[in-house]
């Protein structure tokens, strides 16, 4: 029997409850542990030692990714709280401080009690000087010179294979490799038998090299060799021999059947170093040790003295220096710390105009090498910081002053010209410099400057010579109109030039124009006989005459002129006045009509008739029979400004 579907609905519902109830709740758990930060750290809390300890065991990555992190963490913390860190290193450092002081103090008074054993007999100071000359402690000295005898080495060495067995040392820092002694010691003892033809059973017993000497005590199956400093007594023989007997009791199989292997004989190391033995001479004893131990603590207590009055200068000293460096302009002492047994630390700010702080050192008497300086960079404003940062960039001449106020530079004296201009480019890129004044200066010019300058903007011809006297331009040589008058008018403008004087200066146009003024007003053109009939001779001239022209055209225009071209026709005495007239403009017009066939405008050319001629030329005289039938010329100039 079906009920109706809200109740299938809600009964389903209830059926899902039941079945997932358990389900849900653990879902519900998961979330919460995952959203709750409290419970998820402390999951984390728990499996987190795990981790690392299996992290580790697998490798190096959680070291290299930590590192960084706990690195910069612990310098944080000692920045922030180094007594934290003092505190905890205390307990490690402590003890080591005063073991290390300690033994210093144990080294000073041994050195102190060999010293004073002999302090100023005349074997002790000859010593001293032993000890200056050859670079050693001069308790070194004293233990040398009052050795008898000191056993320094032991080698025990195979006869048959020639190798070492064992080697002791008085002192391992001189020990040398013991299988290359043993080789030579066996080389040594082969020569000697084959030199002198001696039996087997031979050897050698001792030799001698420098200060040292070798004693060799043979065995059966080995041999023992003693290097010995010193005077040995002949009891040490004894010894050495009683020693090699007891080895061979000892290891005589092991002797007898050595195959390479000397680690066996390591327990003989007892019965070697038994006989490193040492004897020294017994000190002397004198009634005056008593006045020498009195001389020695008189001295004690003058060294002391002595170091207190040099610590105090010192003192007194560095305090003088800090006080002087802190007054520098563009320095700032922030800390100052003197450093009694290792270098001297000063931290601060410093511009870098600033004077050098270890010179400033060097003159209060204390050494820069001792110093450690710390600067950080800045900018001081103060005029005297402002001033020497100005002269590190510029050199100021030593004709200026210079001054700063407010920001505001201000320049007094006599400056270059070159250096001034530097100054007004680059000022302002000075910290601490707004502005510039420089209207009381007085500006000096350099004459080599100047010409340069000059050079540059003008580029003068080959032809042309300048020099400057008195701020005043001097030309001479050759130039065209153009440069010249550019010249006139914008040299003036050129610092260090007040007027140009080119009185020397030829004007290249002006004299082509002169001359081709010249050429053509000495040119003639000749005619026939009561004709307008060119004649031979009037052709050979008038043919060069274009050219000559246009020469005289082109340099006149570059110098400022017009010229007009009047072309004067003349006739013989042969004739009526009104016939010569006409023939003498019939000839005229006929030059002016050839020219201008040539090129050259109407109104540049003037044709005139002058009827018969009255003043004979030159040429008249020379060629009679053409008289005065000709035609002359005659240029006129006037400036282009009148013509127009």
């Amino acid at each position: 029997m079906r009920g109706p579907p809200g109740d299938s609905v809600e009964a389903f519902e209830e059926l899902r409850r039941l079945l997932l109830s358990g389900e849900r709740e653990q879902l519900r758990d998961l979330r919460d542990r995952l959203n709750n930060r409290e419970r998820r750290s402390k999951d984390v809390a728990g499996v987190l030692p795990e981790a690392v300890k299996l992290s580790g065991e697998r490798g190096e990555e959680l070291v290299q990714a930590l590192r960084p992190a706990v690195e910069g963490s612990i310098k944080q913390s000692i920045e922030k709280k180094p007594d934290t860190f003092v505190a905890a290193l205390h307990p490690i450092i402590g003890p080591m401080v005063r073991r290390s002081i300690a033994e210093s103090l144990r080294r000073l008074m041994q050195s102190l009690n060999q010293t004073l054993e002999h302090p100023f007999s005349w074997r002790g100071l000859k010593w001293r000087f032993e000890a200056l000359h050859t670079g050693k402690s001069f308790a070194e000295v004293v233990m040398l010179r009052s050795l008898v005898y000191r056993v320094e080495q032991l080698f025990l060495i195979h006869r048959k294979t020639s190798l070492s067995l064992l080697h002791v040392a008085l002192d391992p820092a001189i020990a040398k490799d013991s299988d290359m002694v043993a080789g030579m010691l066996s080389a040594i003892q082969d020569f000697a038998r084959d030199s002198f033809a001696t039996g087997d059973d031979s050897a050698l017993e001792e030799f001698r090299v420098g200060e040292l000497q070798v004693w060799i005590a043979p065995g059966q199956y080995a041999y023992l060799a003693a290097v010995i400093r010193g005077h040995p007594p002949r009891e040490l023989r004894s010894v050495l021999e009683d020693t090699i007997d007891s080895i061979h009791v000892l290891k005589g199989s092991g002797l007898a059947n050595f195959q390479g292997a000397a680690a066996s004989f390591e327990s003989l190391r007892p019965e070697l170093e038994a006989c490193l033995r040492s004897q020294y001479a017994a000190a002397k004893r004198s009634g005056g040790r008593k006045v020498r131990a009195w001389i020695a603590v008189t001295a004690t207590a003058a060294f002391l003295t002595a170091a207190v009055l040099v610590a105090l200068r010192n003192e007194i000293r560095w305090r003088r220096f800090v006080r002087q460096l802190n007054v520098q302009p563009g320095i700032a002492v922030t800390t100052a710390h003197k450093g009694w047994f290792g270098p001297s630390q000063i931290t601060g700010l410093r511009d870098a105009s600033a004077p050098d702080a270890a010179k400033i050192a060097g003159a209060a008497k204390i050494d820069p090498a001792h110093v450690q300086f710390h600067w950080k960079p800045f900018f001081a404003v103060d005029p005297a910081s402002v001033v020497q940062r100005f002269d590190r960039r510029f050199a100021l001449p030593s004709s200026a002053q210079v001054s700063s106020m407010n920001g505001v530079l201000t320049l007094t004296g006599s400056v270059p010209y070159d250096w001034l201009e530097r100054v007004r480019r680059e000022a302002k890129f000075v910290p601490g410099i707004s502005a510039l004044d420089d209207s009381a200066v007085a500006v000096t010019y350099d004459a080599d400057s100047v010409l340069q300058r000059f050079n540059e903007k003008f580029d003068p011809p080959n032809t042309v010579s300048v020099a400057l006297v008195q701020n005043v331009l001097i030309l001479w040589g050759e130039a065209s109109q153009q440069w010249l008058a550019r010249v006139r008018s914008e040299a003036p403008k050129v610092p260090g030039i007040k007027s140009v004087d080119d009185g020397k200066a030829v004007n290249l146009d002006e004299r082509t124009f002169q001359r081709s003024k010249s050429v053509i007003e000495n040119a003639f053109v000749y005619f026939l006989t009561n004709k307008d009939d060119i004649a031979t001779e009037g052709f050979a001239a008038l043919s060069r005459l274009p050219d000559e022209i246009r020469r005289c055209e082109t340099a006149a225009k570059r110098i400022g002129l017009n010229v007009t071209l009047e072309i004067l026709g003349y006739a013989d005495a042969v004739g009526d006045e009104a016939k010569n007239v006409d023939l003498s403009q019939r000839r005229a017009h006929k030059v002016a009509d050839f020219l201008g066939l040539c090129g050259f405008e109407s109104t540049v050319l003037k044709p005139i008739g002058m009827g018969q001629a009255v003043k004979p030329t030159e040429v008249d005289k020379v060629v009679p029979e053409l008289s005065q039938r000709r035609v002359s010329f005659e240029v006129v100039a006037q400036p282009q400004t009148a013509a127009r």
